[in-house]
C-alpha cells in the first residue's frame, strides 16, 4: 500500500509538463496569419527604398474573412520584388498559409465575413477608457 501511496504523491507532485496541448489547426491558422501580417509590415518600414516592396499587395489578414483566400493568391502570385530575399521568405510562408487554410485545415475554418475592403483597409484598435478616466 505504501509503494503506491508514494508513487501516486510523486506523479501528482511532478511539475507538469512545460508544452501546453499541441497546436490546433485554427491556432496555426491564426498564429501564421499574424506572423505574415507582422513580417509584411516590418518589410514596409526596412525596405521602404526598394520600389518594388510598395508596389506589392498590401497583406492585412484575417482568416475569418472569406477574401482572404484570394488575397493570399494575389500576394503570391505578384511578380514584384522577385529578387528581394525578405518578400521570397515572406512569399514562402503566405503559400505555406495558403495551404494550410484551403487544404489541411478547411473544415476547421468558419468564415464571418466576405467584405474584401477590409482587408485592404484594416480597422485601427482604439481603447476606449470609462467615462471619469484619461
Amino acid at each position: 500500500m505504501m509503494p503506491r501511496l508514494l508513487a501516486l504523491l510523486l506523479l501528482l507532485a511532478w511539475p507538469p509538463s512545460s508544452q501546453p496541448a499541441p497546436p490546433t489547426c485554427y491556432s496555426r491558422m491564426l498564429s501564421l496569419s499574424r506572423e505574415v501580417t507582422g513580417d509584411f509590415q516590418s518589410l514596409q518600414a526596412v525596405k521602404p527604398s526598394e520600389p518594388c516592396v510598395r508596389y506589392l499587395p498590401t497583406l492585412y489578414l484575417d482568416i475569418h474573412n472569406y477574401c482572404v483566400l484570394a488575397k493570399l493568391q494575389d500576394f503570391v502570385a505578384s511578380s514584384q520584388c522577385w529578387k528581394v530575399a525578405q518578400v521570397d521568405a515572406l512569399k514562402d510562408k503566405v503559400r505555406k498559409l495558403y495551404t494550410i487554410m484551403n487544404s489541411f485545415c478547411r473544415r476547421d475554418l468558419v468564415f464571418l465575413s466576405d467584405d474584401c475592403n477590409a482587408l485592404e483597409y484594416p480597422i485601427p484598435v482604439t481603447t476606449v477608457l470609462p467615462d471619469g478616466q484619461k
